[in-house]
């Protein structure tokens, strides 16, 4: 992460290459570039975990969903996992 001090030269550095008048322009490309970043990511895990939910049959998706409502955490772990954390809870 970067201090105080390399923030503000790399402030200063854009204010020396690209002008008081471009910099808030630049900012908002910036930001923009950032946000769809960002939406990328998150329909790229949407996406995953929707196949990975496809692949489960009826009986596997009412034990997932009873395991959510008892409040075991499902992510990453088999159904025989997850039905034995429900048989024991």
């Amino acid at each position: 992460m970067a201090g105080y001090q390399e923030i503000l030269l790399l402030v200063g550095l854009a204010l020396l290459l690209f002008g008081p008048n471009k910099l808030p322009e630049l900012a908002r490309a910036m930001g923009k570039a950032t946000t769809e970043y960002k939406k990328g990511i998150k329909e790229a895990k949407e996406s995953i975990f929707q196949d990975e939910a496809d692949n489960f049959s009826s009986e596997d998706k009412q034990i997932i969903k009873a395991a959510k409502d008892l409040g075991i955490l499902t992510d990453g772990r088999s159904i025989e996992e997850i039905a034995s954390d429900i048989v024991n809870s």
